[in-house]
């Protein structure tokens, strides 16, 4: 086996081609076994994810990319993900995770699927982290969410929500617990120094989102303007327009190219009617009291910057738009005051004077990366480095390098039958603005799983077997269902049947 394209680029660690090809020849449950050592939340991934390895699948590249995630929300709707493994008491560990986000569902899931005792410490009302707070229900309906969540709770981890906590509470649960995971998210808005900031009508994104999701959101009307380009800001703008504004314009300072939003979810929102303004920079907020008017300047796109997109240069041309409310969709930190003074992470791991802790930070928290897979892939690193850190012997989850794919010239094309992706079933435009209930509906079946290519993976087609000219390959019965034999004492080492593989599952060696 080989690494395919799709299983590099998966931050979660799942082992795509494997669920994949299992959902198409066993079904939704034995695919469920295979993403559950990995995955407690295909449900909710197979909705918001920015699919990573979609981009990476070699059918990108013939005629479409497999629709992966929508497979994975497909067996997470229709199968229990989450399995346990039994530990002695004496075995067990206590750890204690800050934060009911992703990553620290992930740590959770990871630790008491293995037997260990875990308890979350939540300071909102209910679990989920950004998941509850930041995604709106058109994209994450609640029952979805909840349903994944008490999966994982009901392997027996404990929870205590409205319970923020500080640097001293976590120092206290250091002492109390063999380790403690920090996976409090993005706790700090990217602020705006212009003119009229502080301006009645202007509010931080996430903020906003928080009161949709989580207070009941008051009604917007009007026109709503946004400023950003990521997924915060899609979210908002389409929140917007479902709480009542007229008109919803989103305004950013490079070019659509440059966005990083999930594309989706731009286009997503065209077809609702937000307006997009590119290069533009906010320069001021004008207005009595009330915000009524953004200042934008024109920008010009300089030489790229240490993110790699184009460098935003300002010039003096201004214009004005009109608007009732401002939304700041401009990015978050982590807030790193949680920590005890004078920590620093290294590798995922707290040290204080230059001394490991039992404390490790976790997801947005240690790395910034921003996608809720990226978190889930921290938050299983972060448990297995805990555990690790323990004496106990887990091998911690590293990403593959991508160096080491199966390469799209190692893939025969011409055994495969081009065929478009599966296209997810959308609510009608006309209705889906009124109202916060999901708007995709997912792909009717799981035949797209059909499409997948197996890159790097034996699916024994039997075509080395058909093709070897002096008949030395044979096929053995094995425990996997099924493999290959050659006998090396004729083989003539002609390569035929290493050619021939059409998915790149052969190597040839010299002896």
């Amino acid at each position: 086996e080989h690494f395919a394209p799709c299983n590099a680029a998966c931050p979660a660690g799942n082992d795509v081609v494997k669920f994949v090809q299992t959902l198409m020849n066993e079904g939704e449950e034995a695919a469920a076994r295979v993403l559950g050592e990995t995955q407690p939340l295909a449900s909710v991934c197979g909705r918001v994810c920015p699919a990573p390895c979609m981009i990476g699948c070699s059918r990108n590249n013939y005629d479409g990319a497999v629709n992966i995630r929508a497979l994975e929300r497909w067996i997470g709707d229709r199968a229990p993900l989450v399995q346990k493994k039994e530990l002695s008491p004496d075995a067990q560990r206590r750890v204690a995770i800050i934060g009911s986000g992703p990553a620290g569902l992930a740590a959770a899931y990871e630790l008491a699927r293995a037997g260990h005792r875990v308890t979350i410490y939540e300071g909102e009302p209910e679990l989920g982290g950004v998941l509850r707070t930041g995604i709106p229900t058109y994209r994450l309906p609640r029952e979805v969410l909840d349903r994944e969540i008490g999966a994982i709770i009901a392997l027996g981890v404990e929870t205590r929500t409205g319970e923020f906590v500080d640097s001293n509470r976590i120092r206290a649960l250091a002492k109390e617990h063999d380790a403690v995971i920090v996976a409090a998210g993005f706790g700090l808005a990217t602020r705006l120094d212009v003119p009229g900031i502080a301006l009645d009508g202007v509010e931080d994104g996430t903020r906003f989102l928080h009161r949709v999701n989580m207070e009941g959101g008051e009604a917007v009307g009007g026109h709503v303007i946004v400023l950003g380009g990521g997924n915060t800001a899609m979210d908002c703008a389409r929140s917007a327009l479902r709480s009542g504004a007229s008109r919803v314009s989103v305004v950013y300072r490079r070019t659509r190219a440059e966005m990083p939003a999930i594309l989706e979810e731009i286009s997503e929102s065209e077809h609702e009617g937000v307006e997009f303004h590119f290069q533009r920079a906010p320069m001021a907020m004008q207005g009595n009291g009330r915000v009524r008017e953004l200042v934008t300047a024109e920008v010009e796109m300089g030489p790229p910057d240490a993110s790699g997109r184009r460098r935003p240069v300002v010039t003096d041309r201004t214009s004005i738009l009109a608007c009732d409310h401002v939304l700041l969709a401009l990015g978050q930190s982590a807030d790193r005051s949680l920590l005890p003074a004078g920590a620093t992470i290294e590798d995922g791991r707290v040290h204080i004077g230059g001394q490991p802790t039992n404390i490790f930070a976790s997801g947005d928290f240690a790395t910034g990366e921003g996608t809720v897979s990226h978190a889930i892939g921290d938050g299983r690193r972060a448990a297995q480095r805990a555990l690790a850190s323990l004496g106990e012997h887990v091998n911690v989850f590293k990403r593959p390098d991508k160096v080491q794919v199966v390469p799209l010239s190692s893939v025969r094309l011409g055994y495969f039958t081009p065929s478009a992706p599966a296209v997810e079933r959308h609510e009608p435009v006309r209705t889906r603005i009124h109202t916060f209930a999901e708007t995709n509906l997912g792909i009717p079946d799981p035949r797209e799983a059909e499409r997948c290519f197996s890159c790097g993976h034996c699916t024994s087609c039997d075509t080395c077997l058909v093709y070897c000219p002096e008949g030395v390959i044979e096929r053995v019965a094995s425990a996997d269902g099924g493999n290959y034999l050659v006998n090396l004492e004729y083989c003539k080492g002609c390569g035929i049947c290493v050619a021939e593989c059409p998915r790149g599952a052969m190597e040839m060696h010299p002896q």
